[in-house]
């Protein structure tokens, strides 16, 4: 049987002991909380004497990273964190730690006593905001900045990208949407940091796995999946503004244009107007990270591991002992923590650069 014996000798380093640790104060008639929720003792009660459970969801734009806490009464214990109050959950499992700065959105108190705490960060803020806006001759990065300011959240992205004849976020999308393809246009991945700052990841970039999962070791169950692509040949039509004059947009008149990039090949065949771009490396930047995010679709692959609180979205880990070992780029994270099984995440990713396995 293959398998790890967590209880001889030889594999005592392989026990961790996981804690969650929740800090809130501040708001809703809190008074201040720095509350330890977890595995781990303390004087006086304190909410980890009545944690149920904690599930924790993160991921790329557009999708939105949430919380949820389910707590048992605590006779004595600390006041617990109203809605609007701004804090954070810390994931510790051994020397491997991440934190999830959020606001509570909800909390639900039963008649069984029992009271389930929602909370999110700046992805909801932009999710739920629709804007009217235009911006000219500014950087994708600089405008999602000021997306991301209108609604109230975090970011310091600064210039990312090339700049863009012209832009419209209008109500028609949400603000998160629109970031998720500024993002793209910018050749990057937008997702929130653990302080809560909105960051551009790069999905090509290489680097150390911040984590490695074999099976028979720490990979509990796997699965890989490969399908053929939606779409063959990507061409993205940008508005040729550089070549025809600032004002001349081939897009107005019903005109192919002039600037385009071209990537995969055979069918079916799209075609992605861009009248936002200007110029071919623009075009050619974008045809790219769309080409990388069909191939994600078609090459995916769900790990799950034992409290791994280090792997966010954007890190990347390396998978042995399965058909396709290898670097993985994390793209979504559900974390499950609870008194009885611990703490175990589930992990979606895909090849590191966008390729198939």
């Amino acid at each position: 049987m293959i398998g790890t014996d967590l209880l001889s000798q030889d594999n005592a380093g392989a026990i961790t002991r996981p804690t969650v640790s929740l800090d809130f104060g501040g708001g809703g008639g809190l008074g201040g909380l720095a509350g330890a929720v977890g595995l781990g003792g303390g004087g006086g009660p304190t909410l980890s004497d009545g944690l149920v459970s904690l599930r924790l969801v993160r991921a790329m734009a557009p999708d939105v990273d949430w919380a949820e806490v389910l707590l048992a009464p605590v006779p004595g214990g600390p006041d617990l964190p109203a809605p609007g109050d701004a804090g954070s959950v810390a994931l510790t499992a051994g020397d491997q730690s991440s934190a999830f700065a959020c606001v509570i959105d909800m909390a639900d108190q039963r008649a069984d006593g029992m009271t389930r705490l929602t909370a999110s960060n700046g992805g909801r803020l932009l999710a739920r905001a629709r804007v009217n806006l235009s911006f000219t001759e500014q950087d994708p990065g600089a405008i999602i900045d000021a997306l991301v300011a209108e609604a109230g959240a975090d970011s310091a992205i600064g210039s990312a990208g090339e700049a863009l004849s012209s832009f419209i976020a209008d109500d028609r999308r949400s603000a998160w949407d629109h970031v998720a393809r500024l993002a793209l246009t910018a050749g990057r991945l937008a997702g929130f940091d653990d302080a809560g700052a909105l960051t551009l990841y790069d999905d090509t970039a290489s680097g150390e796995a911040v984590a490695r999962f074999a099976v028979g070791e720490t990979l509990i169950d796997h699965r890989i999946q490969s399908r053929a692509s939606a779409v063959g040949a990507l061409t993205v039509d940008a508005d040729g503004a550089a070549d025809q004059g600032g004002n001349a947009w081939a897009w107005l008149r019903k005109d192919k244009s002039p600037v385009s990039a071209t990537v995969g090949s055979g069918q079916p065949a799209r075609r992605l107007p861009t009248p936002w771009l200007r110029g071919q490396p623009a075009a050619q930047t974008l045809a790219d990270t769309r080409l990388r995010a069909l191939k994600r679709t078609a090459n995916w692959g769900r790990f799950v591991v034992p409290a791994a609180p280090q792997v966010t979205p954007g890190s990347l880990i390396e998978i042995a002992g399965t058909a396709a070992d290898g670097m993985w780029l994390v793209l979504r994270v559900t974390l499950r923590f609870n008194l009885l099984d611990g703490m175990i995440s589930e992990i979606e990713a895909s090849p590191a650069g966008g390729g198939g396995p």
